[in-house]
């Protein structure tokens, strides 16, 4: 869903949030944790108010260097659809600009996603980001 990406890229978050079914999950995870099936990881959110409380944090609360992210998205392949429900994954790549001007590759892994329809409207019921590596060399505030 491009909707996403826009959402962040174009620092407008308080539309993330309503990607979202109500009951979600969405979570940073790094692909060895993810693989070995650990669920402990970088960023735990199970439902919509704790996204929509991560974006007021982040607008009101937190400190940090001014940056922006761009992302680069493959080709979403959807894997399976049943119960009304699409399981499907998207590689990805964030490239982080920093207020000064410096830019790099912040993150890349993919997305496994769980979306449903929901009047209409495609939404992320199960959002999990699974970066590559699990360094980072500053603190995830903006939704990956």
């Amino acid at each position: 869903m491009m909707e996403y990406v826009h959402a962040i890229d174009n620092n407008e978050l308080e539309r993330w949030p309503q990607l979202f079914t109500e009951k979600c999950l969405y979570q940073i995870i790094p692909r060895a944790e993810h693989e070995q099936g650990r669920r402990i990881g970088i960023l735990f959110c199970d439902n919509r108010g704790m996204l929509e409380d991560r974006v007021s944090s982040m607008r009101e609360v937190n400190v940090f260097q001014p940056h922006v992210y761009r992302h680069v998205i493959g080709p979403t392949e959807i894997l399976e659809h049943k119960d009304g429900a699409y399981a499907a994954q998207t590689n990805y790549i964030v490239v982080r600009t920093m207020h000064e001007g410096e830019m790099q590759v912040f993150s890349a892994g993919r997305y496994v996603d769980e979306i449903v329809i929901e009047s209409g409207t495609a939404r992320f019921r199960k959002r999990v980001v699974v970066p590559d590596s699990w360094r980072f060399d500053t603190l995830v505030v903006i939704p990956l």
